[in-house]
C-alpha cells in the first residue's frame, strides 16, 4: 500500500504543473501613476490608456497569487521599456516591436512596474501565473527565412483571395510570411483596429512569423492609374513600393511567392498596383545592380499570380482534412481566420467566402475569383506538370555542413534517445492519462483500506 501512496503523491504535482496557466488579470490591481485604470482590461482593443514616457504602469497580484507571464496589446505601436519585478529583477519590453507582445518574466513575482522610453498607448493587458500559455495568447517570432510569402494588399485579403493556401502549407510544415501593401493606421480610412484583426486572423491559421505591415494608406479605386495617383498624393511612388517589396524578398528569401490577380480580383486599384509593382520587384530582387544596402540579390524560385494564365492553371485542393487542424479543411480554417476580421463581416466578401447564410461547405463552391486557382508567372525550377502543388519541383534544402557528420552522430544520438525514450514515454503517458491514473490509484487505495478493515474485523 505504501508504494501506491508514494506514486499518488508523485502524480499529484504533475497534474498541477501540466495545467494551463491561470489568468489572474481580474485579481490584479492595475494602476498608471497610482491611478486605477480599467480601460486596458475591458476586452476591447478600441479602448486604451496612454502612458507617458517615464510614467509608471504597476500591476499587483491580490490574494497571494503570482505573476509570471504578460500579454500586452498596444493600440497602434509598441515601445521599448523595462519591467521591474518586486524582487528587483528586470525584463525588457517592446524590443521586437510587436503590436501583440507576449512576455515571460525572468522570475515569479507578486508585483511589477513597467516604464517605457517613449509615450505609448496600451489597449489590453492580460496577466498569467505559471503554467502552459493559453493558445489564444500570441507568441510571435521573427524569422530570417520563409517558404511561402504572400503579398496581400489589405487586412482580410490574405483570408479571402488567398483563402486556404496558408493552412494547406502550414499543415505540411512550411513557414509562411505575409507582406501587406496598405496600412490601416494612417490616411482617410483610418482604422487601427484592423491591425489587430490581421494578427488575430493569422494566428488563428497557425502563422507564427510576425508579418510585414503595410507602406501606403488604404484607398479605394477601380483602376491602376487612379491608384497610382492616390499614392502620389500621399507622398509615395511605384519605386517606393518596389523597394519595399525587394527588401522583403531579399530578407526572407521565399521559395514561393503569391500575388493578387492582375485585374485586382473585383477590380480594386490597389490590388492591381500591388501585383504591378511586385512583378517588377521580383525582377529587381535578382538583379545585383539593384543595390539595397545589406541585402544581396535573390532570385525567387517560383512566383504565382492569382487567376493568371487560366489555360495552364495550378489548382489547389482546400477541401481535404488536415492533421494539424484536427481534421478541419484548409477552407474551413480560413473561414475561421476571416471571422477575426470583425469590421468586415458586413461586407459582400462574407457571402463570397461562405455563401449566403454560410451555405458553402467547400472551396469549390466559390465561383468568382476562386482562391484555388494559381498561375505560374515565373519559375527557376521548370514548369509545373502535376499542377496541384505550389512547391512542385522545389527541392528541400539540406544543411551541407552536417551531411558528413550525420552518420557519425547518429549512433550517439540513438544511444541517447534509447536512454531517454523510457523516461519520455512514462512522462508522456502520465501527462496524457493523469486524471485516469489518479482516479485508478485512489480506487486502489480505497480497496486496500477496505481490505485492511475486513482483515481487522476477521481477527
Amino acid at each position: 500500500m505504501k508504494k501506491y501512496l508514494l506514486l499518488l503523491l508523485i502524480l499529484i504535482p504533475i497534474k498541477v504543473y501540466a495545467d494551463e496557466a491561470t489568468e489572474i488579470t481580474k485579481n490584479c490591481s492595475i494602476q498608471i501613476n497610482n491611478q486605477v485604470t480599467t480601460r486596458i482590461t475591458d476586452g476591447n482593443v478600441k479602448t486604451y490608456s496612454k502612458i507617458n514616457a517615464g510614467s509608471e504602469l504597476s500591476v499587483t497580484a491580490n490574494n497571494e497569487q503570482s505573476i509570471k507571464q504578460l500579454y500586452i496589446v498596444y493600440e497602434i505601436a509598441s515601445k521599448t521599456g523595462i519591467i521591474t519585478s518586486s524582487d528587483g529583477s528586470t525584463t525588457n519590453v517592446g524590443k521586437d516591436g510587436f503590436l501583440h507582445e507576449y512576455i515571460n518574466l525572468n522570475n515569479v513575482t507578486n508585483s511589477i512596474k513597467i516604464k517605457y522610453d517613449e509615450d505609448v498607448t496600451i489597449s489590453e493587458i492580460r496577466i498569467f501565473g505559471e503554467g502552459e500559455t493559453p493558445k489564444d495568447v500570441q507568441k510571435w517570432e521573427k524569422e530570417d527565412k520563409t517558404d511561402l510569402m504572400i503579398f496581400s494588399t489589405h487586412a482580410d485579403d490574405e483570408q479571402l483571395f488567398f483563402a486556404g493556401v496558408m493552412p494547406t502549407y502550414i499543415n505540411e510544415g512550411k513557414k509562411v510570411h505575409v507582406v501587406y501593401l496598405a496600412r490601416h493606421d494612417v490616411g482617410g480610412y483610418y482604422a487601427p483596429s484592423r491591425l489587430h484583426e490581421q494578427l488575430d486572423g493569422l494566428w488563428t491559421l497557425g502563422v507564427t512569423d510576425y508579418p510585414t505591415f503595410g507602406l501606403i494608406p488604404d484607398a479605394y479605386s477601380e483602376s491602376l492609374a487612379v491608384a497610382e495617383n492616390q499614392i502620389k498624393n500621399a507622398g509615395f511612388t511605384d519605386d517606393d513600393i518596389i523597394l519595399f517589396d525587394v527588401k522583403a524578398l531579399r530578407t526572407y528569401k521565399p521559395k514561393v511567392v503569391l500575388g493578387h490577380d492582375e485585374n485586382g480580383e473585383y477590380g480594386h486599384g490597389q490590388h492591381r498596383l500591388n501585383t504591378f509593382t511586385l512583378k517588377q520587384a521580383i525582377e529587381k530582387s535578382q538583379d545585383s545592380s539593384y543595390v539595397v544596402e545589406g541585402l544581396e540579390a535573390y532570385s525567387v524560385p517560383k512566383f504565382y499570380i492569382h487567376l493568371y494564365d487560366m489555360e495552364n492553371i495550378t489548382t489547389l485542393n482546400y477541401d481535404l482534412p488536415l492533421e494539424k487542424y484536427d481534421g478541419k479543411t484548409a477552407y474551413e480554417v480560413s473561414k475561421e481566420g476571416y471571422a477575426k476580421h470583425l469590421s468586415q463581416q458586413y461586407t459582400w466578401f462574407t457571402d463570397w467566402l461562405r455563401g449566403k447564410n454560410s451555405s458553402y461547405t467547400s472551396a469549390t463552391q466559390i465561383t468568382k475569383y476562386n482562391p484555388t486557382y494559381w498561375g505560374l508567372y515565373k519559375s527557376d525550377v521548370g514548369p509545373d506538370v502535376n499542377k496541384n502543388d505550389l512547391f512542385e519541383n522545389i527541392v528541400e534544402e539540406k544543411k551541407v555542413e552536417t551531411v558528413e557528420t550525420d552518420e557519425a552522430q547518429k549512433e550517439n544520438a540513438n544511444i541517447k534517445k534509447k536512454k531517454e525514450t523510457k523516461k519520455e514515454k512514462i512522462i508522456s503517458t502520465i501527462k496524457k492519462n493523469k486524471e485516469i491514473i489518479i482516479i485508478s490509484l485512489l480506487g486502489i487505495v480505497v480497496l486496500e483500506l477496505i481490505t485492511l478493515i475486513f482483515k481487522k474485523r476477521a481477527k
